[in-house]
C-alpha cells in the first residue's frame, strides 16, 4: 500500500491536534496493530497521546477547567490546553523536555516533579506579560487574567488533589485542618483566591456540589445567614438553583413520552433528595434564614408534586387496562371486569409505563424525602387492582368466557409488565408462567 503523501500527512496531524481526547483514544484503539500506509497516522495518533499525558499532567489543576461547564461557572474553552501548551514549548522548550522525560510512574509516585509547577508559574507570567506570540493567542479565546489566576494556585491545586476524595468521603478534624491549610495558603498569595481555590477543586469532582463540603469544613459549618452573606456564598446557591430545575423536571413530567421520560423525573427526584441532604449537613440551616426559609419550601413542592404524579398512576391504569361493569347498576362504582373490545392503545400503555417506572425509581429517596408513606399507599392499590384483573384476565384466557381469548393473552402479557415495575420481576414471571399454562389447557 501506497505511503501517505507528506501534505496529506501534515493535514491529518493538524485534525489529530484538535480531536477531543476521548476521540483520540478511540483512534488510538481503532488504529492499534495497523501496518502500511495507515502505520504513519497510527505513529501520528500515538505520538499525540503521549504528547497530551506530559500537557494534561503539567496542567492538571486547570484540566477540568477547559471543558463545557455552567456558564456561571469558571471555564476556558478546550482548546485554551493546546494553546497555552504551544506557548510553553515555544518559550523554555528545555523544560518542557524535562516534564516529559519525568512524566513517568517511577517519578510520579514520588509526588509532583517541581518542573510541573515551574511551568505553571512560567505561564502565568506569560499571560500577565502578553508580550509572547503564544500567549497572545490565548488572550483572543479566553480571559488571561482569570486563566492566569488559576494557574497561580496550581501549586496548591495539585497539593489538593491527591486528598480530595477523602476530603469529600469522610472528613476529619486531621483532613478539615488540611483543607483549611489549603485555602490559607491560596488567600497568602492573592487575599480573594479562596472561592477561586473551591472553583477548581470543584471541577475535580464528578459531582461539583460535594464541594460544599470542604466549604463547610474550612468555615467551620458556619449557619446560613453567615454563608449566604460571604465571599463563597455562590456554591450554596448554585445548589439551591440546581433544585429547582430539578423541581421543574418533575413539574413538567410528560408520561406521553414513555419509560424514558419516567427515568428522568425519577433521576430529578433522586438528585433534589441528594442536594437537599448534602445542603442540610453542609450548612446549619436557620428557620428564618433566607436558605433554611428556601430548603423548606424546596421540600414541601417536591412531596407534594411528586404525590400528584404518583396519584395519576390509578388514572392511568384505567385507561391502558379499561374495565367493564359487571352490570349496569354497578356503573362506575362497580369493580367492573375487563373490558375485551380493542387491541391495547399504545400511547395509554407508553404513558402508564412511565408513571410506573417513575414510581418504581424514586424508591431509593421516597422516605428520606417525605413521600415514602405516600409512595406505599399507591403500590397498594395498584398492586390491588392488578392482581384482580389478573385473575380475571386469566379466567378469559382459560375459558373464553367474557371477552376475546386472542385480546386476552395480549392483556395479561401488558399487565405482567405493569406488576414488575409496581412489585417485582419475579412477580410479573409467575403471571406469565399461569398466563402461558392456561393457554396451554385452552389450547
Amino acid at each position: 500500500m501506497a505511503a501517505v503523501a507528506a501534505d496529506k500527512l501534515l493535514m491529518v496531524r493538524k485534525l489529530v491536534e484538535t480531536v477531543p481526547d476521548a476521540a483520540l483514544r478511540n483512534l488510538e484503539l481503532a488504529l492499534a496493530g495497523t501496518a502500511g500506509a495507515l502505520a504513519a497516522v497510527r505513529d501520528l495518533v500515538e505520538n499525540e497521546t503521549t504528547a497530551r499525558y506530559v500537557r494534561n499532567s503539567v496542567l492538571a489543576p486547570i484540566v477540568p477547567l477547559c471543558a463545557a461547564r455552567d456558564t456561571e461557572q469558571t471555564s476556558f474553552p478546550p482548546r485554551t490546553l493546546r494553546l497555552l501548551w504551544a506557548a510553553l514549548r515555544a518559550q523554555v522548550p528545555e523544560q518542557v523536555a524535562e516534564a516529559a522525560a519525568r512524566c513517568n510512574p517511577w517519578d510520579l509516585e514520588e509526588g509532583p516533579p517541581e518542573v510541573f509547577d515551574e511551568l505553571c508559574a512560567i505561564a502565568v507570567k506569560g499571560l500577565r506579560a502578553q508580550t509572547e506570540d503564544g500567549f497572545k493567542a490565548l488572550d483572543a479565546i479566553c480571559d488571561v487574567d482569570e486563566l492566569a489566576s488559576c494557574l497561580e494556585l496550581a501549586a496548591i491545586v495539585r497539593t489538593a488533589l491527591p486528598m480530595l476524595q477523602e476530603w469529600v468521603s469522610k472528613m476529619s478534624e486531621a483532613r478539615a485542618a488540611a483543607a483549611r491549610l489549603a485555602y490559607n495558603d491560596a488567600c497568602a498569595i492573592r487575599q480573594d483566591a479562596g472561592p477561586l481555590l473551591f472553583e477548581i477543586l470543584a471541577a475535580h469532582l464528578p459531582d461539583g456540589w460535594r464541594i460544599l463540603r470542604v466549604i463547610s469544613a474550612v468555615m467551620d459549618r458556619p449557619d446560613d445567614k453567615f454563608w449566604a452573606s460571604s465571599e463563597v456564598s455562590v456554591f450554596g446557591e448554585r445548589v439551591l438553583a440546581d433544585i429547582a430545575r430539578n423541581i421543574a423536571i418533575i413539574e413538567s413530567f410528560d408520561p406521553a413520552k414513555g419509560k424514558a421520560e419516567g427515568r428522568k423525573v425519577a433521576a430529578a427526584a433522586h438528585r433534589i433528595s441528594q442536594l437537599i441532604a448534602e445542603f442540610e449537613q453542609s450548612v446549619k440551616l436557620t428557620r428564618d434564614g433566607v436558605w433554611g426559609r428556601r430548603i423548606a419550601k424546596y421540600k414541601q413542592d417536591v412531596a407534594e408534586i411528586v404525590e400528584e404524579r404518583m396519584n395519576s398512576a390509578e388514572r392511568e391504569l384505567l385507561e391502558a387496562l379499561p374495565l367493564r361493569p359487571i352490570s349496569i347498576l354497578g356503573g362506575k362504582k362497580g369493580k367492573g371486569v375487563p373490558k375485551l373490545t380493542t387491541e391495547p392503545d399504545e400511547l395509554q400503555t407508553r404513558r402508564l409505563t412511565a408513571v410506573l417506572v417513575f414510581i418504581a425509581e424514586i424508591r431509593g429517596c421516597a422516605m428520606q424525602s417525605g413521600y415514602g408513606a405516600s409512595r406505599a399507599k399507591v403500590l397498594e392499590k395498584l398492586n390491588s387492582r392488578l392482581d384482580q384483573y389478573i385473575e380475571d384476565i386469566l379466567h378469559v384466557v382459560r375459558t373464553g368466557e367474557g371477552g376475546d381469548q386472542g385480546l386476552a393473552r395480549i392483556y395479561v402479557d401488558l399487565a405482567a409488565g405493569y406488576i414488575a415495575y409496581s412489585r417485582d420481576q419475579k412477580t410479573a414471571e409467575i403471571v406469565r408462567r399461569r398466563a402461558a399454562a392456561a393457554m396451554a389447557a385452552a389450547a
